[in-house]
């Protein structure tokens, strides 16, 4: 029960951080630009017609749109843990191809969508380190493939460093390897501290 009691804390503790920057838009400058709107083009290369994506860590949802928008055959999961992160014309998407989840990624419910495809950008290097593990397990556990994104960049926003896990591309390597058989690393072009990894099912 202590454990349990512990990961609740943390949660809470996580999903506050989040929502304050999300809330001090104006002082943290949080919804200034989208990676994962950048970096859809590149993700939906690997992705078949009509499969379900599901997205961890949806922040605006301002990927959703993009992906949408290039492909609109596909479904799509967000799940983010922040209740204030999501835009108005994200949410206006949400019906029969498009479901919006607010939940912790350490512990996503029993039944969450299982995908054929996850979507990961610029989320695991934020979130707390003893948890990182349990986040990609879950991820594991309700996607078969996925196309992640992590940098080791500062990010300090109302005197607070978000990126909590600084680590270089090969350590990423090792650690998604735990998770999923085949990894493929993709060195970004928007930065040489930005990693891109392809992951992989056995069957796939």
């Amino acid at each position: 029960m202590k454990q349990n009691n512990g990961k609740m804390n943390l949660t809470e503790q996580w999903k506050n951080r989040f929502e304050k920057m999300w809330h001090l838009n104006d002082q943290a400058k949080y919804r200034q630009g989208s990676a994962g709107q950048r970096y859809a083009p590149q993700f939906l290369a690997y992705v078949p017609q009509g499969v379900t994506i599901n997205e961890y860590g949806s922040g605006t949802g301002r990927a959703v749109i993009e992906i949408k928008k290039l492909r609109p055959d596909v479904k799509i999961n967000m799940v983010d843990i922040a209740s204030n992160a999501l835009e108005s014309e994200a949410a206006a998407l949400i019906g029969p191809d498009v479901n919006y989840y607010i939940g912790d990624l350490a512990a996503l419910p029993d039944d969450f969508p299982i995908a054929t495809w996850g979507y990961c950008i610029g989320v695991l290097m934020l979130v707390a380190p003893e948890t990182l593990d349990d986040i990609l397990a879950e991820i594991c556990r309700t996607c078969r493939n996925l196309f992640v994104e992590v940098y080791n960049l500062s990010d300090v926003r109302c005197d607070i460093e978000l990126t909590t896990i600084k680590q270089d591309s090969p350590w990423w390597l090792e650690k998604l390897r735990e998770h999923w058989p085949n990894v493929e690393f993709i060195q970004s072009k928007e930065h040489r501290q930005r990693f891109v990894f392809v992951c992989r099912g056995e069957n796939e």
